[in-house]
């Protein structure tokens, strides 16, 4: 009785699954984004300037599309009257996933401005930690229309937010204890304080996933 009385309201108040696919696309945007940046800054000495340009623009195309995702997803939420979580959650996931688009797109402008052809290899870590957290982000929101396994998933992102954040501290003492010049401790102090609002952003994905399982039990 009680799996058909499920059925019976699951044919009702339908799942919409649109949500889900604006989600996962918008992540994917963000995977993509990571990945580039990630083989920019590890290659970066030994690019062209075209090979440079053209992973900085591949990058901001990310953004763009971040972006477009991000509307159409706000606009069906304005749209629909039932959806499949809090419609404060959903929305709050959107904005970072976009947020760290955002910052990883203004990190490739600061390199192309201050035209960075060289860094610290710390820099190469932050983007590792950055492509492995939005991988797990990417798992957890598939994961989340089922709502399995997440909290191991969200477990593992502040793992690696606070790996992150150690990394942070111990590159900061890095750049001013190894007598940089002054202008590299401002370009690279900019850089790894931005490079830890993209962790942070993505974190916070995870720690929105973890209230909504809270609240879902």
């Amino acid at each position: 009785m009680g799996a058909m009385r499920f059925n019976v309201l699951d044919l009702l108040l339908p799942k919409e699954t649109k949500f889900f696919d604006y989600m996962n696309r918008h992540v994917g945007h963000l995977i993509e984004g990571c990945k580039v940046f990630n083989d920019l800054v590890r290659n970066i000495e030994c690019l062209s300037e075209d090979e440079i340009k053209r992973k900085l623009v591949a990058i901001k195309d990310c953004e763009t599309k971040g972006d477009e995702t991000e509307l159409r997803l706000l606009d069906e939420l304005n749209l629909t009257f039932i959806t499949p979580l809090d419609r404060e959650d959903i929305h709050t996931l959107a904005i970072n996933v976009d947020r760290a688009l955002d910052i990883l797109n203004s990190i490739s402008r600061k390199i192309e401005i201050y035209n960075i052809r060289k860094v610290p290899a710390n820099v190469c870590r932050f983007s590792s930690i950055i492509l492995a957290i939005a991988e797990e982000a990417a798992a957890l929101i598939k994961l989340l229309e089922e709502k399995k396994n997440l909290r191991q998933r969200v477990a593992r992102m502040h793992a690696l937010e606070l790996e992150a954040d150690e990394l942070f501290h111990i590159s900061m003492a890095e750049l001013f204890d190894d007598n940089n010049h002054p202008i590299f401790i401002i370009k690279f102090k900019e850089v790894y304080e931005h490079l830890e609002s993209v962790v942070d952003a993505i974190d916070y994905v995870g720690k929105v996933v973890r209230g909504i399982d809270v609240k879902q039990g």
